[in-house]
């Protein structure tokens, strides 16, 4: 095999086989690429190491070596790779892999095969570990045993566990080895294929459809391989405070008095609320950027006094845009080229409006257009942007693959990241109104969560739902999308009440916290329930509101560190092997666990706690092992670390807001945390205008507070230390 080094530490080498590029990026991560390979649509950062590697020519191929990273590469092509002398890596490529026969009759049917397109090549990685990552997936936490494709898709069906496609890609993965635990990114937009330990027990296969192999290995723990993923493809930009408190939506509120009606519900149930969406039916005749003067008069007044009650308004934008002469959308995008192209002409398809056109968002150009729109809607008071149908999704019958997308792109290799542009532009658009983003969307790629947070898509009121719920966020956090939910009580059907009481617990540590539903069910909006179910509802919000400042913390560090908020517990526990695919109970940071009711009926349940911890609502110990506990509807199912700290709001906080009080929930151990404050809105903190602490509790020396940056006037005027079911105690600030 010959070896060209070319500039910047990237390696070209010349095989029988083909030709391939190497680099090292880190000590613990490496790009295999080719000649071909266009420029990323994700990766921002981690240029190739250009000095201190060294090439050796050696009898099993040529050696890479960097920091301890050991890389041979031969003329198959095959890869192995070892770190600190241990092995971590055997790939070897796969060619052309052909449709399996009678694939196109049996989709026809409805049904799928293990490969129901033809592939251009791939590779095969020999490893049977537990797998996570994979994005927005159906299925349990470990992914072995299933194959997934990425190819954006809205499906409105049941969801179940056998669905290869949801409404993001994400061909990013993990297998979980410990120290030597090994990631792996195809940074290819076309329709990949994942088989996780499915069709070959004992490797994980990974296929394209179209463009090139452009693939990122990392090693190390689960923890450090999300940290430097994030790092490579961005990581969620910190939301305001206010999108942590509880968030209500349908489609759709007919208007603005029900709006109120909707807002009036929470108050006089004492339920806090701090968001209400605006679906579809607020526009006029479903046109982008429009707002139905009848249904909303005086809306920028109307919108300036419910952000005086702590109210905040996030309409829908949708990407098909209504193809109607007169719409100044439409015209603007019509005179200047804005829109996808096909054979020459403009795109038309269908969707809410009719006949629609779709921006070509992959042109910088477009982008800059569409966020000066994002900017007009802002300016008009609506607090964030909610991007729908954004696969893009189509009446019509999908898109052909060869629509261009801007930038002379295919459909075929822009469909995946047609919503990640989508999202870029609406990021500018809130850069250009000098706001914190908040936006919201259905679809995304790897990288889109450094410009939007996402919402898993249309679910059901159905318990399998419900269930899914936790496995499903936790590989989306695992995949690095920090800011995450579900339409709590499920988007499509009816849900029971005793459904959504029990989903609204199980939800409290997510980090979006919203409850949605569709056009012509039942309404589930929470004051409308009675007895218990209205008690348990209240109490999950009410609980969710304390945890606020937690939840904060978590998403600040998840910003700066890469470290995740919402996590599995192998996350935390990842050497004990009952973590490895627990699927019912969930983590938020280092110290706080929830173990909800996910079956009808279910007033207790078995719990796995891999370390002692306190319930918090009375300070029941539980050491490590399988407890039964009481999940009743009025039960709170909270449990910290008896090591552990975290820093909770005051008792019957109901302000998605941060508070003058310092209360610092601890396990009854010595044990630290960091915590973070800022003004909780506003672009100041990018200026450093915040303060960071390392908060330490202990029975020897008490409360240390210790300040690691001070860049804000903080605003603490009282200390509460509380353990659950024991210590209260309360020390002036001010």
């Amino acid at each position: 095999m010959e070896v060209v080094s070319l500039n910047n530490g990237v390696y070209l080498l010349i095989s029988p086989k083909g030709k391939r590029l190497f680099c090292f990026v880190s000590d613990t991560c490496f790009r295999y690429f080719t000649p071909d390979t266009g420029h990323s649509y994700c990766v921002t950062s981690f240029p190739p190491v250009s000095e201190g590697v060294v090439v050796e020519e050696g009898e099993a191929g040529v050696i890479f070596s960097y920091e301890g990273n050991e890389v041979v590469i031969q003329d198959d092509l095959s890869v192995s790779a070892s770190y600190l002398g241990t092995s971590y890596l055997k790939l070897e490529p796969r060619g052309h892999q052909e449709a399996e026969q009678g694939s196109e009759l049996a989709a026809k049917e409805g049904h799928g095969g293990h490969l129901s397109t033809s592939a251009k090549g791939g590779i095969r990685i020999e490893v049977n570990a537990p797998v996570y990552g994979l994005g927005e997936r159906t299925g349990p936490l470990d992914k072995r045993g299933y194959d997934y494709v990425n190819w954006n898709t809205d499906d409105p069906s049941a969801h179940v566990d056998t669905f290869k496609s949801l409404y993001q890609s994400m061909p990013f993965c993990m297998a979980h080895r410990g120290e030597n635990s090994l990631g792996v990114f195809l940074d290819n937009t076309s329709k990949t294929h994942f088989d996780v330990n499915k069709t070959d027990p004992d490797a994980i296969l990974i296929d394209y459809e179209a463009g090139e192999p452009d693939f990122y290995f990392f090693v190390g723990t689960i923890q450090k391989i999300i940290a430097d993923f994030t790092l490579l493809t961005g990581r969620s930009q910190l939301p305001p405070y206010w999108a942590l408190g509880a968030q209500q939506s349908r489609w759709s509120y007919a208007d603005a008095r029900e709006v109120e009606s909707v807002i009036d519900g929470y108050r006089e149930k004492d339920i806090p609320l701090s968001t209400v969406y605006l679906d579809i039916d607020y526009m006029s005749a479903y046109k982008d950027f429009t707002v139905d003067p009848n249904k909303y008069p005086d809306v920028k007044q109307w919108l300036e006094r419910l952000a005086k009650e702590s109210i905040h308004i996030v309409p829908i934008i949708d990407a098909g845009v209504k193809a109607e002469e007169g719409y100044d959308i439409y015209d603007e995008g019509i005179e200047k080229g804005y829109f996808c192209m096909l054979n020459g002409e403009v795109y038309h398809n269908e969707v809410w409006p009719g006949d629609s056109v779709f921006p070509a968002f992959l042109d910088p150009k477009v982008r800059m257009w569409w966020a000066t729109k994002i900017k007009r809607m802002l300016d008009l008071g609506f607090s964030g942007i909610w991007n729908d149908m954004n696969e893009p999704a189509s009446f019509k019958g999908p898109l052909p693959m060869d629509v261009i997308m801007g930038e002379g792109v295919p459909h075929s290799l822009a469909h995946n990241v047609y919503a990640h542009h989508m999202c870029m532009a609406g990021a500018q658009g809130f850069a250009l109104a000098a706001k914190r983003p908040f936006q919201l969307t259905r679809a995304g790629y790897a990288g889109t969560c450094l410009y939007a947070s996402s919402w898993a898509g249309d679910n059901q009121s159905i318990y399998d739902h419900l269930r899914m719920s936790l496995p499903e966020l936790m590989n989306m956090s695992m995949s690095g999308q920090s800011y995450v939910g579900v339409d709590i009580g499920g988007f499509g059907g009816d849900s029971t009440p005793e459904l959504l009481t029990k989903w609204a617990i199980a939800s409290i540590f997510n980090p979006l916290y919203r409850n949605h539903s569709a056009l012509g069910t039942l309404n589930q909006e929470p004051y409308l329930l009675k007895g218990d179910y209205l008690r348990g509802y209240r109490n999950a919000v009410m609980a969710r509101y304390e945890i606020l400042p937690t939840l904060y913390d978590e998403l600040f560090l998840s910003e700066s560190n890469g470290s995740i908020a919402l996590r599995p517990l192998v996350y935390n526990f990842p050497e004990d092997e009952r973590t490895h695919n627990e699927n019912t109970e969930v983590m938020l940071g280092d110290s706080l666990l929830l173990a909800p009711a996910l079956f009808p009926g279910q007033s207790k349940r078995s719990c796995y706690f891999p370390a002692t911890f306190l319930r918090v609502e009375d300070g029941t110990r539980y050491e490590k092992g399988d407890h039964v506990i009481g999940v009743d509807l009025l039960d709170m199912p909270l449990f910290i670390r008896e090591d552990g700290l975290a820093v909770f709001a005051p008792k019957g906080n109901r302000k998605a807001a941060p508070s003058s009080t310092l209360r610092l929930v601890w396990g009854g151990k010595k044990a630290r945390c960091y915590h973070y404050e800022d003004e909780g809105d506003g672009l100041g903190y990018k200026k450093g205008e915040y303060n960071l602490y390392e908060l330490e509790v202990s029975e020897e020396e008490g409360v240390r507070i210790t300040p690691l940056y001070e860049g804000f006037k903080s605003r603490y005027k009282k200390l509460v230390v509380d353990v659950p079911g024991g210590l209260h105690m309360e020390e002036d600030l001010s």
